[in-house]
This record gives structure tokens, C-alpha cells and sequence, in this order.
């Protein structure tokens, strides 16, 4: 399998972001150009044909952009980004409550290739997962497979919503970063 390319690897900087709050065009672009790849691969995994993923990212970066002087700080742009992301996603399948309006949810690999890279992301994902408490990992389960509210998931463990909100957010940054890890010993 070929090396990612740099521009694969391209995360946004909190300085990048705390430029752009501040107004500067090159930073703005920036921040729009990697929502607009990282969102529409996004949009094209749940599912949604190339041109409904593409619509609904321009969207989406246009609101990360219009609200991006509301981010209270820059190291909180990836979350922020993606609940942006993640909220119009739902509202547009809310939107249209027929089936013929997106593909399948997990459409199939067209090629060999694509198998493998799933196969390896798969894995990535597992060890990641493996290396996370149970806490954690089911507090990950309510909330994104689940999709329970926050408020639900506070009865179901019996804590107050703030603190799970504050957990959840933790739980998913110590994903990531297994999730890095796994993928640095990939390669």
C-alpha cells in the first residue's frame, strides 16, 4: 500500500483556527478546505451519493466558517467541526424521510484495494477501542452508536448531564488518540 500523501495527513492547527477567528483570509481558506475534504469523505461513508454529500458539506462548511468566531477555543475546532457536521447529517436524513433519497448506509467495496483499507481501518479502530477503560467505551457506544442524548445517557449511569457531556468529550479525544497510535504502529 502507497504512503498517504501529505495533504491526506493535513490537520488543521489551533493556530490556523485562532488566525482565522481573527479574520485572516489564507487561514479561512485553510480552515474551508479541510472541512470541505474531511466532511464530504464523511458525508460519502454514511452513505449519501457523491452529489447530496457534496451539497450538504458546502453547507456545513459554510456554517464551521460563518460560526467559527463562536468557537470559544482553538483546541476544540475538531469537535466543533464535526458536531456541526454531524447535526446538519441528521437534520437533512430528518428532512427526507424517504429510502430512495441515499444509497446504502455501508456501501459495498468496489475494489480489492478498498476491501483492504477497510480492513485495516477496522482494525485501527479495534485496537484503539481495546485500549480504552469500559468506561469509555460504553460511555462511546450510548453516544455514538446509540445516539442517546447526553440527558439519557446521565439517568442510564446514574450521573448529572454536565459530567457526562465532560466524559463523553474525554472518552472521544483518548479514542483518537489510540486511534493515532494504532495508526503510527500500522506503519
Amino acid at each position: 500500500m502507497m504512503p498517504a500523501s501529505p495533504q491526506e495527513n493535513y490537520e488543521i492547527s489551533e493556530l490556523v483556527v485562532a488566525a482565522a477567528q481573527r479574520g485572516d483570509h489564507e487561514a479561512i481558506g485553510a480552515v474551508g478546505s479541510d472541512a470541505f475534504r474531511r466532511i464530504i469523505a464523511f458525508y460519502r461513508y454514511t452513505g449519501l451519493s457523491p452529489d447530496h454529500a457534496e451539497d450538504l458539506a458546502a453547507d456545513a462548511v459554510e456554517h464551521v466558517i460563518s460560526k467559527l468566531p463562536t468557537l470559544k477555543k482553538a483546541s476544540s475546532y475538531d469537535a466543533w467541526m464535526w458536531t456541526i457536521s454531524r447535526n446538519l447529517l441528521r437534520s437533512w436524513f430528518r428532512s427526507r424521510k424517504t429510502a430512495d433519497v441515499h444509497e446504502l448506509i455501508s456501501p459495498e467495496p468496489a475494489t480489492p484495494d478498498e476491501l483492504i483499507v477497510i480492513h485495516e481501518e477496522h482494525d485501527q479502530i479495534v485496537r484503539a477501542l481495546r485500549t480504552l477503560d469500559l468506561k469509555d467505551r460504553e460511555l462511546l457506544w450510548l453516544r455514538e452508536v446509540l445516539e442517546l442524548d447526553y440527558k439519557s445517557i446521565a439517568q442510564r449511569v446514574e450521573s448529572n448531564t454536565g459530567a457526562v457531556r465532560v466524559a463523553c468529550h474525554r472518552a472521544r479525544q483518548r479514542l483518537e488518540t489510540a486511534y493515532k497510535v494504532a495508526e503510527g504502529e500500522k506503519q
